[in-house]
């Protein structure tokens, strides 16, 4: 007599209805299927890539934006003694407007004005203005104020003024948390404040032809081990910022987040005193970049009005991986003439999601990897 009652019978007897499922020859057609349809997409992600990057760099180059004589505009540069803020000062001095480079210690001041001078040989000015940028609002209210009155609205503000420390969360100091909140966020937001009303003022310049720039960090785009504080402080920025630009809207002034990489500067030496040996780890893949190749990328994306600057081929990956609710953000998309770019590389930008995605997967786990490797 049969036992029914059988698991295994009734396993077996329930299989059976999907037999010609587990054909082994209908898996392997499958198989082969879906294998074809990645490799058709990774196939077409890769092409739309590197037909984007072809515009991309033809775009650029051609753009007139880009050529835009600065004569007469006023640009303020915070944390403008050293680093991305002086190779950005140069540039815009080299093209023509008056530049006041921002920061706490006057002898460096002094001396990088006399190298932005060294530059060329101009009759534009270099102003140079002595703050401690985490006083409070009224006593930087008082300071600006004075400065616009006596040398004009500015017309181009580049927030640069920041500093890191690369510390595990609970090994960072509460000073340190604090210092970097005040200064990497709440002084662009407290010198925005005071000077947006007069760049809204259009009886020099219109607003559209006025930019606002935050230079925030990859660090604000994906969260790193040991930067947890850090990150905090520029995750906010680009948050303030991505609002901002959203309330100026078409008119202006214009805002760029820019996302430099890791950057050959004074503040960098400093930051790898005390860095965990797996954010060592993790950095080491990037490499380093010098400061005057990172402020091309972002003065050209300045002038052109771009909202997101970015600088390499990661920038690029982590720009497009971390968009969200953005519009483009591999051009420009401000005027009736950014139309047609602005549709091709949003295409773009959809097609490569999904490699995209996959690749940001691996770097995740990756990371986690270090992290665990390393037992820290």
């Amino acid at each position: 007599m049969m036992i029914t009652n059988d698991p295994l019978f009734k396993t077996e007897k329930s299989l059976s209805k999907y037999k010609v499922f587990l054909n082994p020859d209908l898996l392997n057609l499958c198989g082969i299927w879906l294998t074809l349809k990645l490799l058709q997409i990774f196939v077409i992600s890769t092409s739309a890539f590197v037909f984007a990057a072809c515009l991309l760099f033809y775009w650029r180059i051609n753009n007139p934006g880009s050529r835009k004589s600065l004569h007469g505009f006023n640009v303020l540069i915070t944390g403008g003694s050293s680093g991305i803020g002086l190779s950005l000062a140069k540039l815009f001095y080299g093209g023509g407007a008056n530049v006041t480079i921002v920061a706490r210690d006057l002898k460096k001041l002094e001396s990088a004005r006399g190298i932005i001078k060294c530059e060329k040989d101009r009759n534009n000015n270099v102003f140079i203005l002595s703050v401690d940028l985490t006083s409070e609002y009224n006593v930087l209210n008082e300071i600006f104020s004075k400065h616009v009155a006596t040398h004009g609205p500015v017309d181009i503000l580049v927030n640069c003024a920041g500093y890191a420390v690369a510390r595990k969360f609970l090994d960072t100091p509460t000073d340190d948390i604090q210092g970097m909140l005040h200064l990497n966020y709440l002084s662009a937001v407290h010198v925005t404040k005071i000077l947006l009303p007069y760049m809204l003022d259009q009886k020099v310049h219109q607003t559209h032809e006025r930019r606002i720039a935050f230079i925030c960090s990859l660090a604000s785009q994906v969260g790193v081990y040991g930067y947890a504080a850090y990150t905090g402080s520029k995750y906010a920025l680009r948050g303030f910022a991505e609002t901002l630009e959203m309330e100026l809207g078409y008119k202006g002034p214009f805002v760029t987040i820019a996302f430099p990489p890791d950057t050959d500067t004074p503040g960098y030496i400093r930051e790898n005193v005390g860095k965990p040996v797996v954010t060592k780890a993790i950095s080491a893949t990037a490499g380093l970049v010098s400061p005057d190749d990172v402020a091309k990328s972002v003065y050209l994306d300045i002038m052109n009005g771009k909202l997101i600057s970015t600088c390499g081929l990661e920038g690029v990956f982590l720009s497009w991986i971390t968009a969200g609710i953005f519009p483009p953000v591999s051009v420009r998309c401000r005027y009736l003439s950014d139309f047609i770019p602005g549709i091709i590389f949003a295409c773009v930008e959809i097609l490569a999601a999904t490699p995209f995605r996959a690749v940001g997967i691996v770097y995740a786990f990756w990371m986690r990897y270090i992290s665990f490797k390393y037992n820290e």
